[in-house]
């Protein structure tokens, strides 16, 4: 395979083209890595979203409690009402009733009227204690919602820092990028991007033991010895990347 690059000045020139490819390509590696870490920045903030919609539903579920134990505590103590002042008629019935059984069955409907009394009395109290349990764990639900949107809060502050910083760093990268290409051989730079898209950014190689770093596939004898000598680019016979002698 013949040279993909030669230059007039010579070997130095050559050389410091080779070197100006590797910085190229390690900076490259670097900016797609800064680039990734930025994508991501947003996802670490899922943990702590999520931990606002636990705590949230968590807050919505014993809010609803409250809710539903008040609905029946207002039907209960109608139904409470009711029987107290139908108590009430049932023993005005006593002055009335002119036989001993008419005297037993008020009895006995007095009796019951004051039973079913309790019963509601009792359930109104147990759903009393119940919203009062369930108010204090209200109080303790929306402490840890405030905690929740306070953490939220702190790590967006540090996700956006870590952005700038990001940002800034892609963007001197950049920089340093164009000053880099812009003291690279025009060929040499188009066949540096052309081989950075079709071989998954990997365009420059060093030749490891004979071997392609980028395929690992076995190099000819002579082709290594024209590596070795840096005074031309050459490129891998399997894999097309450019090979370059181990610095």
């Amino acid at each position: 395979m013949g040279p993909l690059f030669t230059t007039q000045q010579g070997v130095r020139t050559v050389q410091d083209q080779f070197l100006l490819l590797i910085a190229l390509q390690q900076l490259d590696d670097r900016l797609r890595t800064l680039g990734i870490e930025q994508k991501k920045l947003p996802q670490q903030l899922q943990p702590y979203e999520q931990a606002c919609v636990t705590a949230r539903g968590q807050l919505s579920v014993v809010q609803s409690a409250i809710d539903q134990a008040e609905r029946q505590r207002r039907t209960l103590e109608r139904e409470l009402d009711r029987d107290q002042a139908q108590l009430v008629k049932t023993q005005s019935k006593l002055h009335e009733v002119k036989t001993n059984k008419e005297y037993s069955a008020v009895l006995a409907e007095i009796a019951m009227g004051r039973q079913r009394i309790d019963t509601l009395e009792d359930q109104v109290l147990e759903l009393m204690e119940q919203t009062e349990q369930n108010r204090r764990s209200l109080q303790m639900h929306e402490e840890h919602v405030q905690q929740a949107l306070h953490e939220l809060e702190i790590q967006r502050h540090k996700i956006e820092q870590a952005k700038q910083v990001l940002a800034q760093q892609i963007t001197d990268g950049d920089q340093e990028r164009q000053q880099l290409a812009a003291r690279l051989d025009t060929k040499l730079y188009a066949l540096y991007q052309r081989l950075v898209a079709q071989r998954g950014g990997l365009a420059v190689v060093q030749l490891y033991e004979g071997t392609c770093g980028g395929c690992h596939l076995k190099i000819q004898p002579q082709l290594v010895s024209e590596i070795r000598r840096q005074e031309t680019l050459i490129t891998c016979p399997h894999c097309q990347r450019m090979l370059l002698w181990p610095v």
